[in-house]
């Protein structure tokens, strides 16, 4: 640690000087889930099989989030499509194409696309529950959701 200045303590009557450095910096804690209920979707590779090449299965699920909840930090490595059924979700979002970084506000009735690959938490400040339908469209057996560690 680089000093950066002194420090005098008077102990007992005796005055202790000392180098004075930096504080150490405490990484902000990594947003974790809380009051999330969620239900998958049945799922059906539908009339995408006429279409494409490639198996493509279009799943998903309701979201409940209670007042105060929130998804915690959390990506989806494929293409989403959000829309709120009741209450007012807010995204916070790390990144992403002009107009996603940062927080937005999805009323009942309003749709969103979260980009892929991009972390973001999901929470509900209001008071009232937040419902809303999750769709993914992805390979079959891929991995949809990643949440994140206290690496990420």
């Amino acid at each position: 640690m680089r000093a950066t200045g002194f420090a005098a303590v008077v102990i007992a009557g005796v005055a202790v000087l000392g180098f004075v450095g930096p504080a150490a910096a405490q990484a902000p804690a990594v947003p974790q889930a809380k009051g999330v209920k969620s239900t998958n979707l049945v799922t059906s590779l539908g009339g995408f099989r006429e279409v494409v090449s490639v198996p493509v299965v279009l799943t998903g699920q309701t979201v409940e989030i209670e007042p105060g909840g929130q998804t915690g930090r959390q990506r989806h490595t494929v293409p989403t499509f959000i829309y709120v059924l009741e209450g007012t979700l807010v995204t916070n979002s790390e990144g992403g194409r002009v107009g996603v970084a940062g927080a937005q506000y999805h009323a009942a009735g309003q749709s969103y696309s979260d980009p892929a690959n991009v972390w973001h938490n999901h929470s509900n400040p209001g008071n009232t529950p937040v419902k809303y339908l999750l769709l993914f469209m992805s390979t079959p057996g891929g991995e949809i959701t990643q949440k994140a560690g206290a690496d990420d």
